[in-house]
């Protein structure tokens, strides 16, 4: 069989996809991987007991809010990711937001008189939290490549990548439902880098987990 008649052949039996069919996807991909995380984290760590004190703080609102628009811009970046050829340029761009939200937050809290930079920096457990993070983002990574792997991603490396900010923002705010840090340094820094590293992680596993 030639290739024209091959491609001809193959082309016939495509069937339109449904309409609605990516969104459906995408609040799937949401509502799993943000119920898996919260289930790791109540199972693993629980709540904090001063929870209800500390719904009413700001320094838990900064973490809240933090966290659900990077999450927000990440999921953006899967949408993207997996519609071939769609450009990223945008959401990337604007991911700028809250990373110079919080880091004018935190320069403001450093340049306070009296100010203990180390330990708005380090907290009491600065070591520990940003690999909570990843472990809290593991289920919500997961079910962001079973998203992707219902669309249709090229650049696998990179949609890997998104999927792993959009679960590890995800997972980070989750834990700060456990986690007691309220500085916006520490949060900038730690909350940050966990974020990042599940991203990294999203982008070295989605070169393969994403392959068609």
């Amino acid at each position: 069989m030639r290739t024209d008649d091959l491609i001809a052949t193959l082309s016939s039996r495509l069937e339109p996809v449904r309409s609605g069919t990516v969104a459906r996807v995408l609040l799937g991909m949401l509502g799993l991987g943000l119920a898996a995380s919260t289930l790791v984290m109540l199972l693993g760590l629980g709540l904090r007991p001063d929870l209800g004190a500390a719904m009413h703080s700001f320094g838990m609102w900064t973490k809240l809010a933090y966290t659900f628009a990077i999450a927000g811009f990440g999921l953006w970046v899967v949408e993207r990711a997996g519609r071939p050829g769609a450009p990223l340029g945008r959401p990337l761009a604007l991911l700028a937001l809250p990373l110079l939200a919080i880091a004018l937050l935190a320069g403001l809290q450093m340049a306070q008189p009296g100010a203990d930079a180390r330990s708005l920096v380090m907290g009491h457990s600065a070591l520990v939290c940003p690999f909570i993070i990843v472990l809290v983002a593991a289920p919500a990574l997961l079910a962001a490549f079973w998203g992707l792997r219902r669309l249709a991603p090229t650049r696998l490396g990179l949609a890997g990548a998104g999927a792993g900010l959009f679960a590890g923002a995800l997972g980070a705010f989750v834990y700060a439902f456990y986690c007691t840090e309220v500085a916006a340094p520490f949060i900038a820094v730690w909350y940050t880098l966990g974020i990042a590293l599940t991203s990294l992680l999203g982008g070295i596993l989605g070169r393969w987990a994403l392959r068609w």
